[in-house]
């Protein structure tokens, strides 16, 4: 559909500059950027690819080393907003499912942008 494209297209426009914003000081207007296209995607029942990069609590762009704090367990990787204080944690490494082995789906986007 072509409002699901349009939708998409504002939401990625959204969050890069939230990113840009947030890596300049100016974290109000990016959160105002994330709570927008939060907002947008509900509206569309589109999945966020972003949900790492922000907080979900205080709608912060996590920044790893600014104001994130990211930790890797044996398990799974904690990320920790430093803003908020509200600790997430992701699935991380390969599971063992019928005798096979599978890379869990976060083993691949460890790294936040």
């Amino acid at each position: 559909m072509e409002a699901r494209r349009i939708a998409r297209e504002r939401i990625e426009k959204l969050f890069g500059l939230a990113r840009d914003l947030a890596a300049s000081g100016e974290k109000e207007r990016s959160r105002m950027y994330i709570m927008l296209a939060r907002r947008i995607g509900m509206k569309l029942d589109i999945p966020l690819g972003h949900r790492r990069e922000y907080c979900r609590k205080c709608n912060s762009y996590l920044i790893p080393g600014r104001n994130a704090r990211v930790r890797m367990g044996r398990k799974k990787v904690t990320l920790t907003c430093l803003e908020c204080g509200k600790v997430t944690r992701f699935p991380f490494g390969t599971r063992e499912r019928a005798g096979r082995r599978e890379s869990s789906e976060y083993s691949e986007k460890v790294v936040l942008r």
